[in-house]
């Protein structure tokens, strides 16, 4: 693997692939984790007709899902910084012939889109990468309408382990090491609901989920996700490109070992009104 070819944007301190060069994990991640995620969205309170904004939403693959939900009398507006993101999200929706969906290239604390004017405002994995993560969540309030809906779901990447230990068990302590430095926590989950408290939202809501991969290419979520950060870890000084070379085959040999079990991290789901 030669890590300069590994796409990241490190303006930003955002370090994973954007684009085709983070497709294969953004797929997969939703794979694993999607049906957790669409229960969550029905148990929170989505319903047909509703207009709902997922902040962050990379390549659309909740977006599509909320859009699924809110059906023909309702819509879905995802919004993203990256143009690469968009424009897969895009092409997937219109290959899901999904008309109530529409995607906005805006940053996710600064969106530009009307105040108080959705229902329902959702994001997943977008706090960890921003340094101000309540701006994040104040943005999302500005957007729902008085009594909308907040939905979050976000991780702990520490929690990553597998069972035999294995190289799966660094790309928690890496990633976290990789968030120190940048300014952000990979961890925000676990006080993921006293955020949302200290933004001013009430009725607040906590599930907490860990995935387990026991076989397929899913089980090298994590490796992929260190896989795209590489630069960005050797760049910050956290581990020398040789050994995380070595690190990242020897994920990779985990995974293919049939009686290992990756588990991804914990996920924090919190759903809470604006008042």
């Amino acid at each position: 693997m030669e890590l300069a070819q590994q796409a990241v944007k490190l303006s930003g301190k955002y370090a994973l692939g954007v684009g085709e060069a983070g497709e294969r994990r953004l797929r997969a991640i939703q794979t694993v984790i999607g049906p957790a995620t669409r229960r969550f969205l029905e148990t929170a309170g989505l319903q047909p007709g509703m207009r709902v904004a997922d902040l962050g939403c990379g390549i659309g693959t909740v977006t599509r899902l909320i859009a699924e939900i809110v059906g023909p009398d309702g819509h879905a507006i995802g919004v993203d910084l990256s143009t690469a993101q968009l424009d897969l999200a895009r092409k997937a929706a219109a290959s899901a012939q999904l008309a109530n969906c529409q995607f906005v290239e805006a940053s996710a604390i600064e969106t530009g889109l009307p105040e108080a004017s959705f229902d329902a405002v959702y994001c997943r994995l977008l706090l960890i990468h921003l340094p101000d993560p309540l701006r994040g969540l104040a943005e999302m309030k500005r957007l729902l309408k008085p009594g909308g809906l907040l939905v979050c779901e976000d991780t702990e990447v520490a929690s990553a382990f597998s069972e035999p230990p294995s190289a799966i068990d660094r790309s928690g302590q890496l990633m976290t090491l990789l968030g120190d430095r940048n300014g952000t926590d990979w961890n925000l989950g676990r006080r993921l609901y006293q955020l949302v408290l200290e933004s001013g939202f009430t009725g607040a809501n906590l599930n907490v989920h860990q995935a387990a991969v026991t076989q397929g290419d899913n089980k090298r979520i994590m490796e992929w996700t260190v896989a795209e950060t590489s630069p960005a870890l050797v760049q910050a000084g956290i581990i020398p490109a040789e050994e995380l070379e070595r690190v990242l085959i020897e994920m990779q040999h985990a995974a293919e070992m049939e009686n290992l079990v990756s588990f991804m991290p914990r996920f924090f789901q919190v759903w809470a009104r604006k008042p």
